[in-house]
């Protein structure tokens, strides 16, 4: 299965060609990489203006919308038990991802940087729905396991450091670990019921950028293992403090979210629509 990372790379990748062959297309279009596929004969007697109802940009508009459709693939893995033994959910949410960034990065270049009238309303519509969805991921992430077994991971990761750690270090090792759980934002119960719930996300946020950046001097000492098993073991904390009010930030944020990508897809349809009838 590939990871998210994988995912993200190809399409920066995919961003850079598109970059270049947009420059090109509109300053040198013999140096372009569309002049190279069909000086090639792979794209026999393409038009090589990037301007908008051109064969360059209508192809972009094509794979863009149907990238965005893509996306829908992990709603119906999730919702319906026809497609529960097609893959992972998990690997069906990097492949939505994927989507998600590949197809309004194609848009964007379909409209060559041209962005006005009915196509302005669903590209800003798109952009919103790419934006929140890539929060959405980060507050997915909080939520996909169950408090147990979050739990058992953090009493997984104590007998880890007692096996991993001198006993001379324990002392050390407990002054790291109430530190490590400081700087994540993993506080104790009884103040989270005076923190209003969307307040979790900033303080979950900011502790994952502490953890990143801060460095405790008490852990020259300890094995290099144990410097990211202390992140992940207050990360796991915080996870388990935060789980019911990061269920009830997932619950706002459908809500922000889906009218935003049916309105895309509506105003996308008519744009569509529009084009092919009227050829404008």
């Amino acid at each position: 299965m590939i990871k998210l990372r994988g995912y993200v790379n190809f399409w920066i990748w995919i961003s850079m060609i598109l970059i270049y062959d947009s420059y090109a297309l509109n300053h040198f279009p013999h140096l372009s990489v569309s002049a190279f596929l069909r000086d090639h004969g792979i794209l026999p007697g393409l038009d090589l203006s990037p301007e908008a109802g051109k064969p360059i940009s209508m192809a972009y508009g094509y794979l863009g919308f149907g990238l965005m459709l893509l996306t829908n693939f992990y709603i119906l893995r999730k919702r319906f038990s026809f497609f529960k033994s097609s893959g992972t959910l998990s690997g069906w949410l990097n492949f939505h991802i994927l989507c998600g960034l590949l197809g309004p990065t194609f848009i964007l270049f379909h409209t060559n940087f041209k962005i006005g009238g009915l196509v302005a309303i669903s590209f800003w519509s798109m952009v919103v729905s790419f934006s929140s969805g890539i929060v959405g991921r980060y507050f997915y992430v909080q939520i996909t396991s169950q408090k147990g077994d979050l739990e058992r991971e953090i009493r997984q990761k104590e007998d880890f450091f007692k096996r991993s750690v001198n006993p001379n270090h324990l002392p050390r090792l407990e002054e790291a670990k109430r530190y490590a759980l400081q700087i994540a934002g993993a506080y104790g119960q009884e103040d989270l019921h005076f923190f209003p719930v969307m307040a979790t996300v900033g303080r979950s946020l900011v502790g994952d950028l502490r953890l990143r950046f801060s460095k405790d001097p008490r852990l020259s000492s300890l094995p290099r293992a144990i410097h990211l098993e202390l992140n992940r073991y207050a990360v796991t904390h915080r996870r388990v403090l935060y789980l019911e009010s990061f269920r009830k930030v997932m619950g706002y944020w459908h809500s922000f979210h889906m009218p935003f990508a049916v309105f895309m897809y509506v105003v996308a349809v008519i744009h569509i629509a529009t084009a092919l009838l009227f050829k404008v």
